[in-house]
């Protein structure tokens, strides 16, 4: 799998999954991507991080460089009009790792 800053660590797990019980086996366990099912490899995967899943399970999924920047980028436009810490223009960790999954999520 991919490496991944620290900084884009938290903003990962900012991007919602699709809804976990329709996530089939080879989603869960992060051998497609989660939102457009395309087979992955160790060098084109973006590790999401242990997620909860049905039953108390966790799953492991993974997503290609294509949706990960889609969903970043539009987390990122929701985040900076509602976090009040960018609505004061501050420094928000959160903007910054969004931003940057938006922008560079390419292997």
């Amino acid at each position: 799998m991919r490496a991944v800053e620290a900084s884009n660590t938290r903003a990962l797990t900012l991007l919602p999954l699709p809804k976990v019980s329709n996530l089939t086996g080879v989603q869960t366990r992060g051998a497609s991507c989660a939102w457009c099912q395309t087979p992955l490899t160790i060098e084109t995967a973006v590790d999401l991080g242990e997620r909860p899943g049905p039953g108390g399970v966790t799953i492991f999924p993974r997503g290609c460089c294509t949706c990960v920047r889609s969903v970043a980028d539009r987390v990122y436009k929701i985040h900076v009009a509602k976090c009040s810490q960018c609505l004061r223009n501050q420094h928000c960790p959160d903007r910054d790792g969004l931003r940057h999954l938006a922008s560079e999520s390419a292997p």
